[in-house]
């Protein structure tokens, strides 16, 4: 968010408090656009999250935010619901035409990512929902904690990644639960296993934890939104799990050397499904809710 207040044009960003929300509207000009690779007249839009309008004026239900700008420009709300759900199901109900493509702030995408996602999808017409495959990066050549983080993502459990994914508008018939831990477990099953694919060539990258608190936060909310899949949405699991485990070809693949890596990932897997149930004896699944602010913290390079 620091960033974005760089990028304002202080002439046009408007910055509000309203209870529970606040909003930023920064402009970005055309030299960060092109360096963004986005050639050609830019399209008018918005992403926006509701809450207030540009002016600082509270928005009714369903209004459209429109600035009328040649530049490309767009919204960001701040809430106090931290999270995916509450903005997803606001672009959700607001996006036209018959696929919408959700992308996370703090990836990287590999150059045509999203081609690939659209022609799977195209050429799939069973398909509901492509997903990219999601490669953790590793920066100062990664800590031991981003390194065990990453090693499950060599893999294909046959779940959506939600960091990058294009899916049909019909997938769906409403929004998604705003209190949900793990929205990509979720739209698995709610959009049904057997439409939902992974396009190995659609690449997005990422940065796994890098620092023991937020490897365990990471976990305690993945196990809690397991439990949070098997105690309210029960119904949505009956055509199978989230994730198939392919056991025998992960130990073919690990690395002698990778073995203390995965033993002490078992162990914090157990910690932090332990924590989770205690902590929801006492409090309700979004407490368990924590950004993870090693994963946020790229190393930009120009060549």
């Amino acid at each position: 968010m620091h960033n974005l207040h760089q990028w304002a044009n202080p002439e046009r960003n408007v910055s509000a408090s309203h209870g529970r929300t606040r909003l930023l509207q920064p402009a970005w000009d055309a030299n960060r656009r092109s360096m963004a690779g986005l050639d050609g007249p830019p399209t008018q839009g918005e992403a926006q999250s509701g809450g207030s309008s540009p002016l600082g004026e509270p928005l009714p239900d369903g209004h459209e935010v429109s600035t009328n700008s040649p530049l490309l420009s767009f919204v960001v709300l701040l809430t106090e619901r931290r999270g995916k759900p509450l903005a997803w199901n606001l672009l959700w109900h607001r996006a036209r035409g018959k696929m919408v493509l959700f992308c996370d702030a703090d990836v990287r995408l590999e150059g045509n990512a999203v081609y690939h996602l659209y022609a799977r999808l195209r050429q799939g017409p069973q398909l509901s929902l492509t997903a990219a495959r999601e490669v953790p990066v590793f920066q100062d050549k990664g800590t031991w904690w981003s390194r065990m983080g990453a090693i499950p993502y060599r893999f294909d459990f046959g779940n959506a990644g939600g960091r990058l994914y294009l899916i049909r508008k019909d997938a769906l018939s409403g929004g998604m639960p705003e209190d949900l831990l793990l929205e990509d477990a979720w739209l698995t099953v709610a959009v049904g296993k057997h439409r939902v694919a992974k396009e190995l060539r659609a690449q997005v990258f990422f940065l796994p934890p890098a620092t023991w608190r937020d490897y365990f936060a990471e976990r305690v909310r993945t196990e809690g939104g397991k439990l949070q899949l098997s105690r309210l949405y029960r119904a949505l699991l009956a055509a199978g799990p989230v994730a198939r485990y392919d056991w025998s070809r992960f130990w073919r693949e690990i690395a002698l050397h990778e073995y203390p890596l995965v033993a002490c990932a078992v162990g914090f897997r157990i910690w932090a499904r332990l924590w989770a149930r205690v902590m929801l004896l006492h409090k309700d699944f979004y407490a368990l809710y924590r950004p993870f602010t090693s994963t946020k913290g790229w190393v930009l390079t120009r060549k």
